[in-house]
């Protein structure tokens, strides 16, 4: 029987294509410090998508917080960037692939996730297919996860504003303490570098409070004030809120890690940017 694999789409691209490359990529991406025990483990994260050599020195900054733990499924969450469809896609698929092997999909959480609302949950292969937010997080979790993890990717499309808590409310009835919870988001697209640093550290700050509503008056009032170049804050928008709801409800504590943008990579240009940040939420 042929395996029922979803294959990369953005290797090559947006991360290297070779596993070899890759290790050496991540290896160079963390700085290989333990995070301190003294720290309770982290429930959730939220970190950029970008292309690697743009965004994975802040991804690192979050992975790393997870260096080393166990966890029974990692729920993926994300925006659609590469196809239109109502509703919230689950991947059919048994596993995803990558250059660093094959990553299990949690089809008992999927079953139970479809039989709280069918009409929201969909299970859709073509939703993932080409889309970049979720998968580029996947060598990260494979690199610096201990092996035995599965995942839950989950793409918001387009729904009422208020889907997120929907979303939360059915991912507090269907994980455990065992599992971890990311949203995959990057921030303002195309301001300049200056601006990109000013509104991104706002963001970031609303979000590390778990302030939904401050975040949504930010959202609102950067987009008035006519930014030149801005056209979002932050991509992820339903990713982030569910992440930001659940953790409301369970009294989670966020830590802001690192804020960057494209302008600051190699070559860069600092007039049209995108923001990247790193923001990781534990039990208080």
């Amino acid at each position: 029987m042929r395996p029922n694999v979803r294959n990369p789409a953005v290797a090559g691209a947006f991360y290297p294509g070779d596993p070899v490359e890759i290790e050496v990529m991540l290896a160079r991406l963390f700085d290989r410090k333990s995070p301190s025990p003294n720290h309770p483990a982290p429930k959730a994260l939220i970190a950029p998508h970008a292309g690697w050599s743009y965004s994975g020195a802040v991804a690192a900054a979050a992975f790393q917080t997870v260096e080393g733990r166990a966890f029974h499924t990692v729920v993926l969450l994300g925006n659609t960037h590469a196809a239109h469809f109502d509703g919230i896609a689950l991947d059919p698929h048994d596993a995803w692939r990558t250059p660093l092997g094959d990553a299990p999909v949690d089809d008992a959480m999927r079953r139970k996730l479809t039989a709280l609302d069918p009409r929201l949950y969909r299970q859709s292969g073509e939703a993932h297919r080409r889309d970049h937010v979720l998968e580029v997080q996947l060598p990260f979790l494979q690199y610096i996860l201990q092996p035995g993890f599965n995942i839950l990717p989950l793409l918001f499309g387009q729904n009422p504003a208020s889907s997120y808590r929907q979303c939360a409310d059915e991912l507090f009835s269907v994980m455990s303490d065992a599992d971890l919870l990311i949203a995959s988001s990057d921030l303002s697209h195309y301001p300049s570098s200056a601006d990109a640093e000013s509104i991104d550290r706002a963001t970031l700050q609303l979000m590390a409070a778990l302030d939904i509503a401050g975040l949504e008056r930010h959202e609102s009032v950067v987009m008035q004030r006519g930014v030149p170049g801005l056209e979002t804050p932050f991509c992820g928008p339903d990713a982030v809120k569910t992440v930001l709801e659940t953790g409301r409800r369970k009294g989670w504590r966020g830590e802001l890690l690192a804020c960057r943008n494209s302008g600051e990579a190699e070559g860069g240009d600092r007039s049209s940017v995108v923001g990247y940040g790193a923001v990781v939420f534990r039990e208080s």
